[in-house]
């Protein structure tokens, strides 16, 4: 097949570089000795317009003044370089914060890509394009015939408004690295991410962290992960505000060795976000066996077995995360059996299957349609 994936996300983006990177290279590396792939992707400082990386053709496209006119030029300018390839299939990568509107003759070979139901949560992050990125992801929700998404409770939740689609759920995967790791407990709660303070939760961490200084006073945060410059000097911003510059550390972006270091010596991983497609980190943090304390949303609760592999409490909810932090703190016992039973888990999103069932499903959306919402059995 010639496969053209249209995702602004990419892995060297110093605004963006996801989960949604992380998976399309990994999966498309594999996919590349037996079909063509070309990656469209938003344009970023000092990347090359196009270069070839594992096999996989990757055009950059837009501008790269800024983070704001990158997403706005690319979602310009993507459906023009789609038409300019000789695709077999094509994949549009719904990102709510740089939509595209392709006609309906273009959408008649082209997959739909959906992490989340944004909702009004686009509203509330940006009060005045967020009413766009709703408008958009409704748009396309009733656009496309061929949707893939990454969890179970999307697929339901999109199988409720589209029961006539084709929709399917292939997971993502997680390096075999992190297995290998032997834990070590140090003295931090860790999260490792993006940093983004609204979708991520991030002021909601600080707060609940905040409540346990006082009684756990060697306790330290760190924080590991990339984002816009806005958003770390806001990040910066709260914990001043918060009284905690002795206590929290803002690292940055990591390499993949700095992080399995960072994993292999956490006490626990908070992932306290507001809206997830799936959670790759969680599951990242349960192959390397350290317990999780997340939010009870759509993917998450795919991710996560609560309870079982971490504890799940409401997003947005400080009080409740606190409680959930200080019980894993306080109890070792718990925290070995979650770290146990997460890695287990884990075991079954294995990178190289992954790719099999997108390859199976972008196969299945070039044939006659019928409806289909199971997702794969792992």
């Amino acid at each position: 097949m010639r496969i053209t994936h249209l995702i602004y996300d990419d892995l060297g983006n110093p605004w963006l570089g996801g989960g949604g990177a992380v998976r399309a290279r990994e999966i498309y590396r594999r996919l590349a000795p037996r079909h063509q792939i070309t990656l469209i992707c938003g344009a970023y400082p000092g990347a090359p317009s196009e270069e070839r990386v594992d096999g996989i053709r990757i055009l950059r496209v837009g501008s790269q003044r800024s983070y704001a006119l990158s997403r706005l030029t690319y979602a310009l300018s993507a459906l023009r370089h789609l038409g300019r390839q000789d695709s077999d299939v094509w994949v549009h990568e719904f990102s709510a914060f740089a939509p595209l509107f392709p006609s309906t003759r273009r959408r008649q070979n082209g997959v739909l890509f959906f992490y989340h139901m944004l909702g009004f949560h686009a509203v509330k992050k940006h009060p005045i394009v967020g009413w766009v990125s709703w408008l958009s992801e409704n748009w396309v929700l009733r656009a496309y015939r061929r949707i893939l998404t990454i969890s179970p409770s999307v697929t339901d939740l999109i199988a409720q408004r589209r029961p006539d689609a084709l929709i399917q759920c292939v997971y993502t995967g997680v390096e075999s690295s992190y297995f290998q790791t032997e834990p070590e407990e140090g003295d931090y709660i860790l999260y490792f991410g993006r940093t983004d303070i609204h979708t991520k939760g991030l002021d909601t961490l600080i707060e609940a962290f905040s409540t346990l200084a006082s009684d756990h006073p060697t306790l330290r945060l760190r924080f590991a992960g990339r984002g816009s410059l806005e958003q770390e000097e806001r990040l910066d911003q709260l914990v001043k505000a918060a009284r905690l510059e002795d206590r929290v550390e803002i690292i940055g972006s990591v390499d993949e060795a700095t992080k399995s270091e960072l994993l292999r010596r956490a006490l626990l991983v908070a992932m306290p976000s507001r809206y997830e497609g799936w959670g790759i980190a969680a599951i990242e943090a349960a192959a390397a066996a350290r317990p999780l304390v997340g939010t009870r949303i759509p993917g998450l609760v795919d991710a996560v077995k609560d309870e079982e592999t971490g504890l799940l409490v409401e997003a947005g909810d400080a009080d409740a995360l606190a409680q959930s932090m200080k019980r894993l703190l306080e109890d070792g016992d718990l925290r070995h059996r979650l770290g146990v039973a997460g890695r287990q888990w884990a075991r079954r999103f294995d990178w190289e299957q992954i790719a099999v069932d997108q390859e199976e499903f972008l196969a299945k959306a070039l044939e006659p349609q019928r409806p289909a919402t199971t997702p794969k059995e792992h």
